[in-house]
């Protein structure tokens, strides 16, 4: 947080321990009663075996639930500057990752930076590109001048649940799983980015990647309703 967000209360700092702590206590309770299917588990498995770091692209509508399904990674996640960016954070850490705070409204250039340093030293990590404002299932640029700083790939990530509530009126339309749920989830093919490209070819990779993006939503959604039909 930035010297102005350290002023805070004593109710406020409890608040960013308290809040974490119960959502966190939440998600492992449905995790642990739920179900989980992976698709395209092995395009994840060969960037492990080669030792290849990489860069998760997941909706906003994803948000909550990622760094449960992706926990213990060590993987540094774009985090907003702002105080609801702090509740965010401690949950992300609960899990096993951790966050580089910075948006395109603020210190994102500074925290775009970090996370390209520590692509290059093999560590992994995850943006929303999408977020944190929107528009929804639209790519931003900061997660293409990411892969292409840094030669990591970028590995499309989604979840759809059998059983969930759909924030319909949120920008976002943010998918919250019920307990006794199948997670269908969903790793694409890795996309790697080459450097230095001119304006026009970057609007291409941009485009590629939102393209693979919700090709892979869709197939989440598609193996959802097979199994509530089922």
């Amino acid at each position: 947080m930035d010297e102005k967000n350290n002023k805070i209360s004593l109710k406020q700092r409890f608040l960013f321990w308290f809040l974490p702590l119960v959502i966190s206590l939440l998600q492992r309770f449905i995790g642990v009663t739920s179900r989980r299917i992976d698709i395209g588990k092995e395009n994840l498995d060969g960037l492990k075996e080669t030792g290849r770091s990489w860069i998760f692209s997941i909706w906003h509508t994803n948000v909550l639930y990622s760094p449960y399904l992706n926990r213990n990674m060590n993987v540094a996640v774009m985090i907003s500057s702002s105080r609801d960016g702090e509740y965010i954070t401690n949950i992300v850490e609960r899990f096993g990752n951790f966050g580089i705070r910075g948006s395109t409204s603020r210190g994102g250039l500074k925290a775009l930076r970090a996370l390209i340093h520590h692509l290059k030293k093999s560590g992994c990590a995850a943006f929303t590109p999408d977020g944190p404002r929107g528009p929804a299932f639209k790519v931003q640029s900061g997660i293409i001048t990411a892969a292409a700083n840094s030669g990591v790939p970028i590995v499309p990530f989604h979840y759809e649940c059998t059983r969930q509530w759909i924030a319909k009126k949120a920008w976002d339309q943010h998918r919250v799983p019920k307990p006794f749920t199948t997670f269908i989830v969903s790793y694409g093919k890795p996309i790697f980015v080459p450097p230095a490209l001119p304006e026009e070819e970057f609007e291409k990779a941009r485009e590629n990647v939102e393209r693979a993006m919700l090709d892979n939503m869709e197939l989440c959604r598609q193996k959802a309703d097979e199994l509530r039909k089922a």
